[in-house]
């Protein structure tokens, strides 16, 4: 199972003694560490506004505190043309490794297609 999707099938109650469950106050670089992903999520969003048009919806999941890869960000965009949204995915990606908060957080972009 990824560490980025649960591992509990929808519906189904998680043991309470479960160590994930167990909530305690976050550190002070756990919230540094949970704010760079949220600052990161913005600006990618900002990114695509500007690359794609719009974003009529967006979500993050698997947020990781650390390591290579800091979550999984969907993004529903305009979608016309297959080689069009292929071209502006590579804009994307090419400005997003050069973009000073998405270089140093990294994460994993799922484009979608707008739902009209």
């Amino acid at each position: 199972m990824s560490a980025f999707l649960p591992s509990r099938a929808p519906g189904v109650v998680p043991d309470q003694d479960d160590p994930r469950l167990q909530q305690r106050p976050l550190t002070p670089a756990e919230r540094r560490a949970r704010w760079e992903v949220r600052a990161a999520q913005w600006r990618a969003r900002e990114l695509a506004e500007d690359v794609f048009g719009k974003v009529t919806d967006m979500g993050l999941i698997g947020i990781r505190p650390d390591g290579p890869l800091r979550g999984l960000m969907h993004l529903d965009v305009p979608f016309d043309d297959l080689c069009e949204h292929r071209a502006r995915q590579e804009r994307f990606m090419a400005a997003a490794a050069v973009d000073p908060i998405l270089a140093t957080v990294r994460l994993v972009y799922v484009f979608g297609a707008e739902h009209a």
